[in-house]
């Protein structure tokens, strides 16, 4: 009960510290009553106490329907303190099943029209909008300090399952793009270095024996790409001429006059600038001509024996395979010669 009916002994009473009253005589309201002792007339005055200390209210679980027809389950708690007792006990029935209403009711009307992100993330702002209009009413009935906190806020389980799913892609759809910004900064700084290498001569040769020495502790086979960059080198005019990207042994056999008939001595291809010419009409044609049971092209400048019966066919001595027939490249005056087609 809000108020209870003061004990009197002929007449006196007494009254706590944290008690208030009022005094009512033949039923009507006289005086206010403080804490102490106190004298009312038997049988013609009455008086009614309450506390005057801070009341506090637990409010029962509530079930309201958000913004976005989101249930959730809310409670909290209701302080106030009694300013007025004759309004607090003669303007209301009971003040604290009325203010208990009252903040139940108010807490649905405010909570209707915000949205569940607002309330996990701004309960405190959303209380204090609450407090505001409880005690508008309070005021009137006697009631002050009204202070109101929302304590917890529960969900559906399984919309709230739903809400984790959605926050966990959210964090992983955040980590992606900072990952993808972060390869793009890479990305460009690489871009960067790459531009500053090709424009300094031997720079990526540098790097590359930098690389060498950090790993050279390593007792492991190193396989080290190699830019086609650095298998051409500057001609007379400043351009690059491309080389062969290494030294291939060839099996093409000279020809050289013996006593006893022809001998063939093997010859290397020379990692030399090749000439393109723009079509086969531009080589000139070796002569075959059969010494002993081979067959062997002459070189139709230096007059060099180079026997064919190796060379036609085999694409690794071809000098221009972009081109029909089969040139070939003197060993000695490094012309590139055709090789007619034999029957």
């Amino acid at each position: 009960m809000s108020s209870e009916r003061v004990i009197t002994l002929c007449g006196l009473y007494v009254l706590k510290q944290n008690e208030t009253g009022v005094c009512l005589t033949l039923g009507k309201f006289s005086a206010t009553v403080s804490p102490g002792l106190g004298f009312a007339i038997p049988f013609i005055q009455q008086v009614r106490k309450t506390v005057s200390s801070l009341q506090t209210i637990d409010l029962p679980d509530q079930q309201i329907v958000l913004s976005g027809n989101i249930s959730v389950t809310i409670s909290g708690n209701l302080n106030f303190r009694v300013a007025n007792p004759e309004r607090a006990l003669l303007a209301v029935a009971d003040y604290r099943y009325t203010m208990q209403q009252l903040a139940l009711t108010t807490i649905s009307d405010v909570l209707g029209t915000k949205s569940i992100e607002e309330i996990r993330s701004s309960k405190t702002r959303i209380a204090d909008e609450i407090e505001k209009l409880i005690a508008k009413h309070a005021t009137e009935w006697g009631i002050g300090s009204v202070d109101i906190r929302l304590t917890d806020a529960r969900l559906d389980d399984n919309l709230q399952r739903a809400m984790m799913r959605e926050t966990e892609a959210q964090k992983e759809a955040s980590a992606i793009k900072i990952k993808a910004e972060s390869d793009r900064f890479v990305a460009t700084i690489f871009a960067d270095a790459a531009r500053t290498l090709a424009t300094s001569p031997g720079a990526m040769t540098l790097r590359i024996l930098q690389t060498l020495s950090d790993v050279s502790s390593d007792k492991t086979t190193i396989v080290i790409p190699i830019p086609i960059d650095l298998l051409s080198r500057p001609s007379g005019d400043g351009a690059s001429t491309a080389l062969a990207p290494e030294v291939v042994t060839s099996d093409i056999r000279h020809a050289k006059n013996t006593s006893d008939g022809v001998s063939f001595a093997s010859i290397a291809e020379l990692p030399v600038p090749i000439a393109t010419p723009n079509s086969m009409d531009e080589f000139p044609i070796a002569t075959l001509k059969l010494l002993g049971s081979r067959t062997t092209a002459i070189c139709p400048k230096c007059q060099a024996k180079y026997d064919i019966t190796e060379i036609l066919g085999n694409l690794k001595y071809d000098q221009r395979p972009d081109i029909p027939g089969q040139q070939a490249r003197c060993r000695q005056c490094q012309v590139i010669f055709s090789i007619p087609e034999t029957t």
